[in-house]
């Protein structure tokens, strides 16, 4: 088990959203969030990128078609995830 640099927050709309997905999904997804939690910086992930527009300040994290929105806290080390939602309705 790598270090935590980062605490990973979930929203209550995460969470709910995680309950519905079946299991490989949902574990697929915590082990991607758990990679960014050892990271000293994870925007600078390989499936982290920046959103722009209304969205500007948040982050989306691919994991295969789902996009995992959420913002740094870079001085309390946390990293807020906002919602969860398949590709074609993220944005």
């Amino acid at each position: 088990m790598q270090r935590k640099i980062w605490k990973i927050e979930l929203s209550k709309e995460t969470l709910k959203y995680l309950k519905k997905l079946e299991k490989k999904k949902t574990q697929r997804v915590l082990d991607r969030l758990e990679e960014l939690e050892g990271l000293n910086n994870p925007t600078l992930h390989k499936d982290v990128r920046p959103l722009t527009g209304r969205l500007r300040g948040f982050y989306r994290l691919r994991v295969s078609e789902l996009r995992i929105i959420f913002e740094l806290d870079v001085r309390n080390k946390r990293i807020g995830v906002h919602l969860i939602v398949p590709r074609g309705n993220a944005y």
